[in-house]
């Protein structure tokens, strides 16, 4: 399993990662490229006032005049240097003071755009070839931009900065955003919870139209399961009440037969009384199917004991359980073992029977249900033989077999735990131990 909030965080968190990465990079990239452009152009300019403040001398050679030169070009390592070639003549800044520069070879017209590393400085270079009067000159004009990257630098890392929160403030505002939307889907579980416990549908006006069709196909898996279940047990309660009428018959043949030959038949007869009998009860106990629903005792136990009355009114049931109890267990299968439990306690207890059901308050791990009543009971050798594993119990105790059986089935689905010892009241006492399902 995983958690979709954190899929969603996640594969944003790399994308903005990503995209904003990309971003810097384009964004340092156009930086350089804009800084280069500004100082290229502005080195051409210098470049230009350079040319128009060459004159030639009337010995042959040429000078420039020096208030025509910017200042930086007076400063030693300004950061702004020149040196132009004029056949053997070279003019040289003296910002350069002692820096040896060589100028490229370059044809008339042409120019040239470099950058390269002088100790600490980066120079980028402008160079260009160009005739005046007659004389063939080549320029070259630098300008340290260290300075102006390591404003580059500075504001890339304000950008990175900013970027950092805003990848922060994006995903905050998602996880609002997802806790927002994921709120409906806060609410299934308690929505669930209470189909469990009382049955009412799940309102699928209020959920993400997303999630719909997987609540509808739930809702219908849950009521076809319902209806198959509910077929089964009406099918065998009919098929119950069907085998009476043949069995009636076949019981008069008996009672026509010899003495000597009645005997075998009339066991076989009596067993399936007691299987059609037992099957009717358990309609009876059960009722309405309603498979997945927790068991509410307060809603549910009432009915079953209302049930136990009716067919034994004279006994007297006294049960004892916290009203909000809920036993996480199938609803169905716990009215089948209480059904059961009491079923078996009312047939042979002379009046009294105590049901007794609580959970474990020291470690809420496990739900504890006591049958008591107040008939003859087992002796002791049987006490022993019914509680042995692996005796199957309809074929150990008279008249205690078979719904114990069922009960033993459904408390071993569970992992639980079934026992029998003496009751106090002076009959059997049953004890089911089911632990808290994971």
């Amino acid at each position: 399993m995983y958690s979709l909030k954190a899929y969603l965080t996640r594969n944003l968190l790399i994308t903005l990662t990503c995209a904003m990465a990309l971003l810097l990079y384009l964004l340092f990239q156009g930086i350089q490229i804009l800084t280069q452009d500004f100082v290229a152009s502005r080195l051409q300019h210098d470049a230009d006032s350079l040319i128009s403040a060459l004159e030639p001398q009337a010995d042959g050679t040429w000078s420039l005049s020096a208030d025509r030169l910017p200042n930086v070009y007076h400063r030693v390592n300004s950061g702004h240097y020149f040196a132009i070639n004029i056949g053997e003549q070279l003019l040289r800044s003296r910002s350069l003071f002692d820096h040896v520069v060589s100028l490229p070879s370059l044809k008339v017209g042409e120019q040239q755009l470099v950058t390269q590393y002088v100790g600490q400085e980066h120079w980028l270079m402008f160079s260009q070839t160009i005739v005046k009067n007659g004389q063939t000159i080549t320029l070259w004009v630098t300008e340290d931009i260290s300075s102006l990257e390591q404003t580059q630098l500075r504001f890339l890392g304000f950008a990175t900065v900013v970027v950092l929160l805003t990848i922060m403030i994006l995903l905050f505002a998602q996880r609002l955003l997802l806790k927002r939307g994921f709120k409906s889907l806060e609410q299934m579980p308690d929505a669930i919870r209470q189909m469990r416990l009382h049955g009412q549908e799940i309102d699928t006006q209020h959920t993400p139209t997303e999630i719909s069709p997987l609540i509808e196909e739930i809702e219908r898996l849950i009521n076809q399961l319902g209806q198959r279940v509910q077929r089964s047990r009406n099918a065998l309660g009919n098929l119950a009440h069907e085998m009476k009428r043949p069995l009636q018959g076949l019981q008069s043949y008996l009672d026509s037969l010899a003495p000597e030959q009645r005997c075998e038949g009339s066991k076989v007869l009596t067993d399936l009384h007691h299987i059609i009998e037992r099957e009717l009860k358990r309609t009876k106990i059960v009722g309405l199917s309603t498979p997945g629903r927790f068991t509410v005792l307060n809603d549910d136990l009432p009915p079953l004991i209302q049930v136990m009355q009716r067919i034994y009114p004279e006994r007297q049931i006294r049960c004892q359980f916290d009203k909000t109890l809920v036993m996480p267990f199938d609803r169905d299968d716990l009215l089948e073992l209480l059904g059961n439990l009491l079923d078996n306690a009312c047939k042979h207890a002379h009046q009294h029977i105590q049901l007794y059901i609580k959970q474990d308050n020291a470690s809420n791990q496990a739900y504890q249900i006591v049958v008591s009543d107040d008939g003859e009971g087992v002796s002791d050798s049987d006490l022993a033989l019914i509680t042995e594993r692996g005796i199957r119990l309809d074929e150990s105790i008279q008249g205690h077999g078979l719904g114990l059986s069922i009960c033993k089935d459904i408390v071993e689905s569970y992992q639980g735990e079934l026992s029998f010892t003496h009751s106090t009241l002076g009959g059997l006492k049953v004890s089911v131990i089911l632990p808290q399902p994971h």
